[in-house]
């Protein structure tokens, strides 16, 4: 008998052995979805170990098994967006569906110290870039910053705006390369991105800009970009700088929440940023899908209200009690301090916008969402349902496939080069994470709102983090912890 021969069938009676053991978990007859191979067919998925080790048309053997029967069995949504990285957001996100979070349009001053802080005691995944505009407050002297578990207190944007003339000065040389060191220094320590709220700190240049992007390009990271304020005789000159950055660096650049920047010019702007990615500019960008925004009501943005118009105060809207704000009460608040809702001066076009940018097929699916003691918005809580629910089921504006990969596979890949652990997220396939979602198409929902922020969703049963349920028949479990760390390898 050759040795190919003998080879043969001593792998087929190993492959024999091996499925005749039982998995440690089975989700059997569930619509599987993979966004990668386009696999749409009733399957078993068998998990050992926390890793998908079966995809089959054929029932499996499990020490546990969860009857997905009518339902769909995802990848875990992966949301590149996020804030204030705790238990409180983990399980608000993790009821939408979610099993990564990342903070990358913020990010951390100090990378160790935010994973040291949440090693063990996860229920999710977890990430974060580290904090161009926390750092640059830094970089100008400033020691007042509340820094817990590697975060500020708020996204790092210096958004409580205790000494807005950081924000607003330029940076001399020195402050310039102390600035450059510390970025380095969080890349170095595995940093996943570099994120900027270029729009929080309005003193800092394009030749600033263009350095930090410059070291995000030289560690293969990714560059996040909370845009630059509109300005009437500027037109695109926010696009314009992420262009001419990425192509000027090589780096990848992100647009954050394009819809939220763009409004009712967001067709036009995916329409720039296509002919850029065809040019070989490497953009990528993201939204969510609710017309309002929320932000600091004392931050940068609002530094004109004394001279905005009294129909564009009503605009805002003061979470705690509801209620729109006038002149007296805007100044009021921003001298209070705390979060307010962004309605849009025209809510068909801005809802336009949002159809438009989730119907194209580049934008990924992000929450933007954060925690502030409960006082958020809606998108905390039901970002991936909302656009399942509405945008899929009730309006047809994407397939369910498509919604899938924005919000599962195409995160995985745009932060993959950097994250090793990314490759083998984003798929229900043998060899990836089991790392899954079940849903009900039918009945998938948002139910949270501007008033009620913190509801949970309809429709989500299950979620899997490494094989673990931290959401089982729609109840959140207690006590587990099987989150671990999205991170760069680290350089000496």
């Amino acid at each position: 008998m050759s040795r190919i021969v003998l080879f043969l069938l001593g792998f087929a009676l190993a492959t024999t052995a091996a499925s005749a053991q039982p998995y440690d978990l089975v989700v059997a007859g569930g619509r599987v979805m993979d966004p990668e191979t386009g696999l749409d067919a009733i399957r078993h998925v068998g998990i050992t170990d926390g890793t998908i080790r079966a995809v089959s048309e054929t029932p499996l053997d499990g020490r546990e098994v969860i009857d997905a029967t009518g339902r769909v069995v995802a990848p875990g949504f992966i949301d590149v967006n996020t804030y204030q990285h705790g238990d409180d957001l983990f399980r608000l996100r993790a009821a939408d569906g979610v099993t990564s979070v990342l903070q990358l349009e913020g990010g951390a001053v100090d990378v160790p110290a935010y994973y040291d802080a949440r090693a063990g005691r996860a229920l999710i995944h977890y990430g974060v870039a580290v904090d161009h505009g926390a750092l640059r407050l830094i970089a100008q002297g400033d020691t007042t910053l509340d820094v817990v578990g590697g975060l500020t207190d708020w996204p790092g944007i210096n958004e409580t705006r205790a000494f807005p003339e950081f924000d607003d000065q330029p940076l001399t040389e020195t402050q310039l390369d102390t600035l450059a060191a510390l970025v380095e220094r969080g890349l170095r320590e595995g940093a996943v991105a570099v994120g900027f709220g270029i729009a929080y700190t309005p003193g800092a240049t394009q030749t600033e800009i263009l350095r930090m992007v410059e070291l995000a390009a030289a560690y293969d990271a990714s560059a996040h970009m909370h845009l630059r304020d509109f300005h009437r005789t500027r037109d695109w000159d926010q696009l314009y700088e992420v262009f001419s950055t990425a192509l000027l660096t090589g780096a990848d650049l992100h647009v954050n929440h394009l819809q939220s920047h763009m409004g009712s010019y967001t067709g036009e702007a995916l329409d720039l940023i296509d002919r850029a990615r065809a040019g070989g500019v490497s953009v990528t960008t993201e939204c969510y899908p609710y017309t309002a925004g929320l932000t600091f009501i004392d931050s940068a943005l609002f530094d004109d209200w004394e001279t905005r118009s009294d129909e564009n105060l009503s605009r805002f809207e003061w979470p705690p009690t509801g209620e729109r704000l006038t002149r007296e009460t805007f100044g009021r608040y921003r001298a209070q301090g705390g979060v307010v809702i962004i309605h849009p001066s025209d809510e068909a076009r801005q809802e336009a916008a949002v159809r438009t940018c989730l119907a194209h097929p580049l934008p990924m699916v992000a929450s933007d969402g954060a925690w502030d003691g409960g006082q958020t918005h809606p998108r905390s809580a039901g970002t991936n349902s909302r656009v399942l629910g509405r945008y899929v089921r009730e309006e047809g504006v994407l397939t369910l496939m498509d919604a899938l990969r924005k919000m599962s596979l195409d995160p995985a890949n745009h932060l993959a080069r950097r994250v090793p652990a990314m490759r083998h997220k984003g798929r229900v396939q043998v060899g990836a994470d089991a790392d899954l979602v079940i849903f009900d198409p039918a009945t998938v929902i948002d139910r949270a709102t501007y008033s009620e922020p913190l509801l949970p969703p309809s429709g989500i049963e299950s979620v899997l983090v490494r094989g673990v349920s931290v959401v089982r028949n729609g109840a959140m479990q207690e006590n587990v912890f099987p989150g671990q760390s999205l991170r760069a390898p680290r350089s000496e």
